[in-house]
């Protein structure tokens, strides 16, 4: 999905920063009615044991999550919430210069009794793409940025297997908060102790791939 027909902006992907925290926003009575959406009994949930990559099923940081999908590309609009979340999408068109959309869902991780840091991962290889996580309430469980980048399958699993990387920055949650980062920077959630952590997970780009398998899900495709 392209936010306009014909998009206005030259590529400026990279003389931007490559990590960008935004607080509130957007306006709280939109920030609390989101939380009432994701709130609502009949909203339904997709369980995932291993919710990071399906490479990795034995690895205990590739942990437990719930996925409410809202789009991706190659569907179109997955739920009846999809509207009610893209004028969260369209505040980081202008903003990161990014005029396609990949893919939006919510993730939401309960309460757990300890705090560990998730598998490193990529979501996508899309040349000039970014990811933002927008916190849907206050939590704990930082997002965890890595100076290691790839937008190739091979050498994503050759760097999990590794397991060397080094900490570029960590973004904790905020209601109203917002971290947007570029696409091929490994990443991690934590997971949260006492409270429920909530996100929207916004994948986008300044346009779309040609595979549009490359968009969502990468840690499964593989050359």
């Amino acid at each position: 999905m392209k936010f306009t027909v014909q998009s206005p902006f030259k590529t400026q992907f990279n003389n931007m920063k490559d990590v960008i925290v935004f607080d509130d926003i957007i306006p709280p009575v939109y920030q609390n009615w989101l939380i009432d959406c994701i709130k609502n009994p009949d909203l339904k949930w997709m369980i995932k044991d291993n919710a990071i990559s399906d490479l990795f099923l034995g690895d205990p940081r590739n942990g437990y999550c719930a996925f409410h999908y809202l789009f991706e590309c190659e569907q179109g609009e997955l739920s009846t919430l999809c509207n009610a979340f893209m004028p969260l999408a369209l505040q980081f068109r202008d903003k990161l210069k990014a005029e396609a959309l990949l893919r939006m869902r919510v993730n939401h991780v309960p309460a757990w009794c300890s705090s560990i840091i998730q598998l490193p991962h990529v979501d996508s290889y899309v040349q000039n793409s970014w990811n933002v996580v927008y916190y849907i309430d206050n939590s704990n469980g930082d997002t965890i940025i890595y100076n290691e980048r790839t937008q190739d399958p091979q050498q994503y699993v050759e760097l999990v297997k590794q397991d060397k990387f080094t900490e570029m920055t960590r973004v904790s949650p905020k209601k109203g908060r917002a971290v947007a980062f570029k696409g091929d920077l490994f990443h991690s959630s934590t997971t949260p102790v006492g409270t429920w952590r909530p996100v929207v997970n916004i994948n986008l780009a300044d346009a779309m791939p040609k595979d549009p398998r490359l968009a969502y899900n990468p840690n499964d495709v593989q050359n």
